[in-house]
């Protein structure tokens, strides 16, 4: 199968991810996959890196001088999948789609489905939609009724083989420092857990924004012993197999989620916040335990249960692991989508 990615975010994301992790996946099973996205954007490089042939165009209203030469290259590429992972992509594709071809929509945005008569017009003319996460398929189910839309998750690689966890009470989490990743809210956690849980480990691994200006609350707040801040770490799944529980503390968004993921494939039970696509991949009292957001208390009483139960974490966290390799590894990934690609497909000859 001809394929041709398009995402044109000029940042990192998680949207970026899901759309490259997919492409890499489909080249290595021996589809002709090409990567089309914004000039010098890190998803682009990362496509390049993995292998994938990459195409560059110029977003926004510069771009649509392109138009007529880039209808020339998909033509000559002649793809039978067109999948569009952001709303100006999905645009593009379908101004360039050519005959015979299954324009598909890709949905991992936190952002509210829109029903105007723009994205009316777009929706009958796209063969498929798939959404990253159930809230994400309600709403464009809700605004398209005639739409197909179908649930694929995220899918990624874990490691080798599962790993024991660490004796030590090992409290983990990965996330860039951004407000909605709520560190503030696990150091409130870790404030109450400190008195409680001797020997008590909360480290934090990751880079942004926040990360000094939080190093340097450590102290004020008596957490400078218990609260570790190692910046971005060399092997993240080091890291993970770490820790004894995993932490996805965000006060919104995560219309996909890389870390609660890789918790999962690292076989650890997940406290996970009660937003986005975390309740699709967490099975509350199976192999985590959801919490609501920005709810400090509820966060603590959370871990502190799974601390004090090491036997029923243990339990979790080979289930979590069961969990990912079934539905969220790359296969299922891979597999789950090659269907709506099918159907898209059928579709046209109907």
């Amino acid at each position: 199968m001809n394929i041709v990615h398009l995402e044109d975010e000029p940042w990192d994301s998680g949207i970026a991810h899901y759309a490259v992790t997919l492409a890499a996946q489909q080249a290595s099973r021996g589809h002709r996959v090409e990567f089309w996205g914004a000039n010098d954007s890190p998803v682009l490089k990362d496509a390049a890196a993995r292998g994938l042939p990459v195409r560059a165009w110029q977003p926004g209203p510069a771009g649509w001088l392109q138009i007529p030469s880039l209808r020339r290259k998909i033509k000559a590429f002649f793809p039978q999948i067109l999948n569009a992972h952001t709303g100006s992509s999905h645009a593009l594709a379908l101004m360039i789609a050519p005959k015979g071809a299954a324009v598909v929509r890709t949905r991992g945005d936190a952002r509210p489905v829109m029903a105007t008569s723009l994205t009316r017009w777009s929706a009958r003319r796209t063969q498929a939609f798939i959404a990253a996460n159930r809230a994400i398929a309600a709403q464009i189910s809700s605004s398209f009724p005639q739409a197909r839309v179908s649930l694929v998750c995220q899918g990624i690689e874990g490691p080798d083989a599962n790993a024991p966890m660490p004796g030590g009470p090992v409290v983990g989490m990965i996330a860039r420092f951004d407000p909605v990743k709520g560190h503030g809210y696990l150091f409130d956690a870790a404030r109450i857990l400190k008195p409680r849980v001797p020997h008590l480990k909360v480290i934090c691994a990751g880079e942004g924004s926040l990360l000094e200006r939080l190093r340097w609350q450590l102290k004020p707040l008596g957490l400078d012993a218990t609260v570790l801040l190692p910046g971005r770490v060399p092997d993240k799944w080091v890291f993970l197999l770490g820790c004894r529980i995993g932490v996805t503390d965000s006060t919104g968004s995560e219309a996909v989620s890389r870390a609660a993921l890789e918790w999962m494939a690292a076989g650890r039970p997940l406290v996970a916040t009660r937003v986005g696509c975390l309740p699709d991949l967490v099975e509350d009292g199976v192999t985590g335990l959801l919490a609501p957001p920005g709810d400090a208390a509820a966060l603590a009483s959370a871990v502190k249960s799974l601390l004090d139960d090491p036997a029923r974490a243990e339990a979790m966290g080979a289930r979590a692991r069961e969990r990912w390799s079934l539905m969220f590894s790359l296969d299922a990934f891979y597999l789950a989508t090659q269907d709506v690609y099918g159907e898209a497909l059928d579709s046209l000859s109907r």
